[in-house]
Parts: structure tokens; sequence; C-alpha cells
């Protein structure tokens, strides 16, 4: 028996097609026998130097050192890491990956972006040398302070055997001073290693301003520096702890106003924002809940359901010399400090205290421009027990 012709339309196979290869986030290369680029997706000109994309449009300008056309001829299927050229003249760490087609053969090269693959290797070796570095620390710290003590205590006694003008006594006194640099610092290693569980409560960010504007009043009025605070109206409270988040705000404005020894404008700003919800990590409760804003799809351009969440930002910024670009990604290090005597533990432990909150710091700087420090607090009822980072 005959089938009848079916009257369904045949599925538009290479306008499917041509759709993936637009949406993918690889580069999709095709490449003729001699080399040169035929077409490419989107994402594929993303990855192409600006050399690319003259008349020549050779592979050779994509991928240095590499002949991705030889490769297909010895193998229908290459693979390989290499370092390419990006866009803006930056270097992108890439795969690559090659295809054979035909003969004579043509090639179908992938390239995937690792520069975000490679940046989440770089932070997981960090935390790890970072938790390691805390047990350390703690041990150390615990030892130390116990012979600290007994040296502090001698010394005071040692002192007051002394009369005032004996010259002896100065001596002594830089030994006190030295004894009390190094507990400070013992006591900021104890904070970074074992960091004090946030007591939450519903707190107004402008709190905090008041509170570390007025204990910074004298070094403010000294440095000739001049405060401009600007709080957005209508801004609610927050479940956060507030002697915690003053020592954050304290830190982060003392910087700024170190930045300034002649005089500037000290920026203190508290807005309402709307951020990309980050992965959950340390400090963010399983139960926590945050406040959603309907929008369309992030491919169009705005905020997906649940891919925005709302923000209350702390701005503090300067109008010193600005960070050297060097530096920029060291700040957070521990024990990295740019001022004589810091402990370089300052930032660290303000970005401990930031993630116990599951809010974040960010820091934006240009030379000769100055320098702006974001406080990012979730605006959302936080309950529960502190989660560890393998909850």
């Amino acid at each position: 028996m005959k089938r009848a012709p079916s009257s369904r339309p045949a599925p538009p196979h290479d306008a499917v097609i041509r759709a993936l290869l637009e949406d993918a986030e690889i580069g999709v290369l095709l490449v003729d026998p001699r080399g040169r680029i035929e077409s490419m997706n989107r994402a594929g000109g993303r990855v192409l130097s600006r050399a690319a994309r003259g008349a020549a449009r050779s592979l050779r300008t994509v991928v240095p050192g590499e002949d991705p056309v030889r490769e297909a001829r010895a193998r229908a299927r290459g693979e390989f890491e290499t370092v390419l050229v990006g866009e803006g003249g930056g270097e992108m760490p890439a795969l690559v990956r090659t295809f054979r087609i035909g003969r004579p053969p043509w090639v179908l090269v992938t390239v995937r972006d690792l520069t975000r693959v490679r940046r989440m290797q770089q932070d997981l070796r960090r935390h790890e040398r970072l938790a390691t570095l805390g047990q350390l620390s703690a041990g150390v710290a615990h030892e130390i302070r116990n012979p600290l003590s007994g040296i502090g205590t001698s010394a005071q006694v040692l002192l007051r055997r002394f009369e005032p003008r004996d010259e002896r006594a100065r001596f002594v006194q830089v030994i006190l001073e030295e004894v009390g640099r190094l507990d400070r610092i013992v006591t900021s290693l104890l904070q970074y290693a074992r960091p004090r569980t946030p007591e939450l409560r519903p707190t107004r960010l402008s709190a905090c301003v008041d509170r570390v504007l007025e204990l910074l009043s004298e070094p403010i009025a000294k440095a000739g520096v001049r405060v401009e605070r600007e709080v957005a109206p209508r801004l609610g409270e927050l479940y956060i702890d507030l002697d915690l988040v003053t020592q954050v705000l304290l830190n982060v404005t003392q910087n700024a106003v170190q930045a300034m020894p002649r005089g500037g404008v000290l920026g203190c700003a508290v807005r309402r924002v709307q951020r990309w919800r980050p992965e959950r990590g340390p400090g963010r409760r399983a139960g926590d809940r945050t406040p959603r804003r309907g929008a369309v799809s992030a491919s169009r351009g705005r905020c997906s359901e649940a891919a925005r969440v709302e923000y209350q930002q702390l701005r503090v910024s300067d109008t010193g010399p600005g960070i050297p670009r060097g530096v920029m990604s060291k700040l957070f290090d521990p024990f990295f400090s740019t001022k004589p005597g810091g402990t370089g533990l300052g930032l660290s432990i303000s970005q401990t205290i930031m993630q116990e909150h599951g809010g974040s710091i960010e820091i934006a700087s240009r030379e000769g421009r100055g320098t702006s420090v974001l406080l990012n607090f979730p605006v959302e009822k936080r309950h529960g027990e502190r989660r560890d980072g393998n909850s």
C-alpha cells in the first residue's frame, strides 16, 4: 500500500543551525584550504584580533604560532591550548579544536575562551592557600601571645624602677610600644583566621556612616579633608552586625583619608542598586530570602526573574593619587600592604566580614583620579546559623 505524501513541511535545518551558531558562546570559524577564514559566528568575531579583520582574514593572525590547517591535514580532529590576541589587544587563553571537512580539507575551528576557567582556578588556589594560612596563623598567634604578654609585663615593672629622665627608660618605652604593635598584629591574625559570627540585627547603613565619621573627625580635620555625605531617601534597615560593619567601614575610610594627606574630598554615599545574583559562597545562609524583581530575559538586555537582586551599596571615595594597576590584584592578599608599618590584614578581614554578611567588597581606582570602595549588602532577611564554605 502506497503512503500518501506528508503535508507537514520539512524542518528548516539550516535556519536552526544558524540560530544555534549565533547563540553559541564558543567561537566557530570555517577555514578554507588556504587558511583563509570563510565565515564565523558572532562569538568567533569576538576572539579575532584586529589584524584578522583585514582583507587577508588569515587564521594565522588569530592563532599565532599554530597551523590548524596543517593539523587538520594530518589528523581528522585536533585539540590544543594557546594564547590568542583578543579584539582589544589583550591576551586570552583559549582551547582550540579543529575538525577536517572534505578533500581538499576545509577546517572547522572552535575556540573556547578559558579566561573565566583560569580565573576560577586561580581563585581556588588562592582560597586553599588562605585556608592553610588561616590555620597556621591561629596556631602561631596563640603561641606568640603568651610570651608577648610576659615581655610586656616585665617591661612595665622595669619602667617603674627608672626615673623619667633616665636614658634607659626611653629604651624600655620602645619595648612597650613594639609589644603593643605585635599584640595588634596577633589580634588581627586571630580575627582573620577565626572570624566572629555576625550578630545580625536590623540597622541602617547611615548609622554606620555617622559613627565612623565621628570616630575619624580628628584625622579628617587634621588632613583638611572635606566630607560629602549622601544617603538615598526611603532606604530600609538591613540585617547586619553594626560592630563588624563599622570595623570594615572604619578601615576603608581610614585608607581614604590617609590617601589625601594634603586635603581632598571624602565621599560617603548610600544608595539602592540592582546587581547580578552572585553564586552562594561562605557566609550566605541556605535559608536566606532575597526579594526579586520581575523582568524579561537577560539576553534582551534586562534582568531575568532570578538573575538580579536588590542591594544597598555603601560607596567610599577619595580624590587621592589612586592605586597603581600592578597593585590592584594584590589588595586582598594577606600581609600585603602599601603603608609603612601596616599589617596587610585590614582588607582581607574586611572581605571576610562582607562575605559573612552575604555581600561583597569591590575596589575601583585610576591613577591620578582617586579610588572608590563599594560595599554591597543584600536587602534580605537573614536567619539561621552561618553556613560554612562546604555547605
